[in-house]
């Protein structure tokens, strides 16, 4: 039989006694180091099912503590030992902690004669490779130390738990003095420390998401909880405010004392005050929620900015401070598409602030309109994914107020922020505005910006996306700002002392052939001598100058000389820039009466529609009188919406039905609030 009948071994007749021992030999060996293989290839198994199970067990729960203890018992199994334990390393403070023990005191290691003659050969080739990892492995080994948890002396092997690039902990394993410890040991202690490691980050990194998500969660709660409180909170605040306001404008023609009346007027301003603080906080939640989007429609720009300005005319006034429009009027189309409402709300805001924190000075607002080069991404245009002109609005506001220190500037765009308490306490506001128009000009799609310093005023620029061609607006309407053509041929002198309101005046007057503009008027005065004596006629048909109480008296001198100078039988027209109210209205008619002659008066801001307004008026021969002022009352409020009121409407309704007909007018007023019905 041979070894293609199924024998392992054999030997052929004749053969002698030591064939027979060696080939027995052989194949004693051959079966040891069968059983030797297949033990090594079980013991990798197992190592295998136990690397993964540690994994699956640190997985299977949050919480080392419970843990780790298994974890150990099951290391215990391949590796064993007296003792192993794992202990948590804070590197700042240098404490250790334990964080899981296992013990076996009654454990030995036994050893049979192959491994003390494994020991024996490789000692030295071992002391030499445990050496180099005790110096570059996160590996330490100890043949004889003393361990004060257990009071004797142990042989320790340790391996460094690492997380995040650092050391968490370390994992220890005692036998008695002296003991050796196998590569292969020293490698698979190291492999666990390793999975260790990464079930550790796993966990860390899990929790950590886990709280995240949580507050993630808990913080939108809350912000809906808060939104949902603002808004109804705004809303209950808004309707006994209604009755305040109501009530107020109806005592205004009534027969009051003038301190019944400064009484209602403070009422009123505080009531408007805390009108917009209300509104501020119910946009705000809305802005935060996201439930505001741009309607655009077609609107005429200049009305809006100059409207805008008039609401500050009062304020700007009290404070003797010049408000200013400069306005590109020869440039920026009259009627453009865009958020009529947003970009008004903008304006307001960073108007109020800048007259706000001005104390004197001006403030001053250019406007102009430019235009980029953009890819169309809208895929309804038939431009879709071209290259367009699209233009925007650039708005610049300058002021002389108190500045802002550049190291706070980064947290104005913040809600509720107050730069300066010490400041803004004694101003009205509750640091809203800016945050809201950040967010507008960026649902717009433009930019925000400021430049300011402390001391020194504030610059705030912004650009916002229009339209400029409305489809609903006939091209040749597009830019209508034109002077009359008789105003044209005329010479023009402006006294003004302030640099930005000469500037912007000259703006609306580009179109007319001569104008001349001075800060002083004896300036004025001095270039139409000089123009008289070289040409033999008067120098100017028209003469705009500011008048204020200070420099009054040299307003009538300057004006009696250019009367004097008229050599035309009283054609100059001189107009007086005077601020509006009472107070400016009285020096205005003061003068009047004492130069004489044409006359006219122009409140300031001087804008282009107040100068339109005041030449189409001084074709007339009398004297003019022209109190050019934007009368237009801009509420601004934000539409709520309103309960169903089905059921009460149809109580009314029924009522007037069965009413009797009479002669007289009825009206009817529903609303869901008894109070707002008296007011009404």
């Amino acid at each position: 039989m041979g070894l293609d009948k199924g024998a392992n071994n054999y030997l052929k007749k004749p053969f002698s006694a030591r064939e027979l021992i060696a080939r027995i030999r052989d194949s004693i060996e051959l079966s040891n180091l069968r059983r030797k293989i297949l033990f090594q290839q079980q013991r990798q198994e197992k190592i295998k099912q136990t690397l993964f199970s540690i994994s699956e067990m640190i997985h299977s729960r949050l919480d080392l503590k419970e843990t780790l203890p298994n974890v150990l018992k099951t290391i215990h199994s391949i590796l064993p030992c007296d003792r192993i334990f794992i202990i948590s390393y804070e590197p700042t403070t240098s404490s250790r902690t334990l964080v899981a023990l296992h013990e076996d005191p009654e454990s030995m290691i036994p050893m049979d004669s192959s491994q003390e003659e494994a020991i024996t050969n490789l000692h030295s080739q071992n002391l030499s490779s445990q050496m180099f990892l005790n110096n570059n492995f996160g590996v330490d080994i100890s043949l004889n130390v003393y361990c004060t948890d257990t009071c004797k002396n142990a042989s320790m092997l340790s391996a460094e738990i690492k997380v995040d690039d650092g050391c968490w902990g370390w994992i220890k394993l005692h036998r008695p003095p002296n003991s050796f410890w196998f590569n292969s040991e020293i490698d698979l202690l190291q492999r666990i420390a390793n999975r260790i490691s990464l079930a550790i980050t796993y966990n860390l990194v899990m929790e950590e998401n886990l709280k995240k998500d949580m507050q993630i969660k808990a913080e939108a709660i809350a912000n809906k909880t808060k939104n949902q409180i603002l808004a109804n909170t705004s809303h209950e605040l808004r309707t006994p405010l209604g009755a305040i306001v109501g009530i107020l404008s109806s005592l205004d023609n009534g027969a009051l004392t003038d301190e019944q009346i400064n009484m209602i007027d403070i009422m009123t301003r505080a009531s408007d005050s805390l009108l917009s603080i209300v509104n501020d906080i119910l946009n705000a939640a809305k802005l935060e929620a996201h439930k505001i989007i741009l309607i655009n429609t077609t609107f005429d720009l200049l009305d809006l900015f100059e409207k805008v300005i008039e609401q500050f005319v009062e304020d700007a006034e009290n404070k003797q401070i010049e408000l200013i429009l400069n306005y590109d009027v020869e440039n920026i189309p009259r009627y453009v598409k865009s958020d009529h409402d947003r970009l008004k709300q903008v304006l307001f805001h960073l108007l109020s602030n800048s007259i706000k924190f001005t104390e004197t000075g001006e403030v001053v607002m250019d406007v102009s309109i430019k235009s980029h080069k953009v890819i169309d991404t809208n895929q309804e245009n038939q431009t879709y994914n071209q290259i367009v002109e699209k233009h925007y609005l650039f708005v610049e506001l300058r002021d002389t107020g108190i500045g802002i220190d550049p190291k706070f500037i980064k947290d104005i765009w913040e809600c509720f922020s107050q730069v300066d308490t010490s400041i803004t306490r004694r101003q009205d506001g509750i640091g809203l505005g800016l945050s809201i128009c950040k967010n507008l000009i960026a649902i717009n799609g433009g930019e925000i910006e400021v430049e300011s310093q402390l001391g020194k005023g504030c610059k705030f620029w912004f650009t916002w996306n229009i339209d400029p061609s409305p489809p609903n607006i006939p091209l040749n309407k597009q830019i209508s700002y034109k002077l009359p053509s008789y105003i044209l041929l005329k010479r023009i002198l402006v006294i003004h002392p302030v640099k930005s309101a000469r500037s912007s005046i000259l703006k609306y007057l580009k179109m007319v052939e001569i104008v001349d503009a001075f800060d002083d008027p004896s300036k004025g005065i001095q270039e139409a001598k000089n123009y008289q004596e070289l040409h033999n006629k008067s120098a100017y048909d028209i003469v705009f100058i500011s008048l204020y109480e200070k420099n009054k008296e040299e307003v009538i001198k300057v004006s009696l000389e250019l009367r004097e100078m008229d050599i035309n039988d009283d054609n100059l027209l001189i107009i007086f820039m005077v601020p509006s109210g009472d107070k400016g209205n009285a020096l205005a008619y003061n003068l009047i009466s004492k130069v004489g002659g044409r006359t006219a008066i122009i409140y300031s801001p001087v804008t282009w529609q107040k100068l339109t307004n005041l030449f189409s008026k001084i074709m007339d021969d009398d004297i003019i009188e022209s109190k050019c002022i934007l009368n237009d009352a801009v509420d601004y409020k934000v539409r709520q919406i309103g309960q169903d009121l089905y059921e009460d409407v149809n109580k009314i309704v029924t009522s007037s039905r069965s009413r009797s007909a009479s002669k007289s007018k009825c009206s009817l007023c529903v609303d869901d609030d008894s109070t707002d019905l008296q007011v009404i």
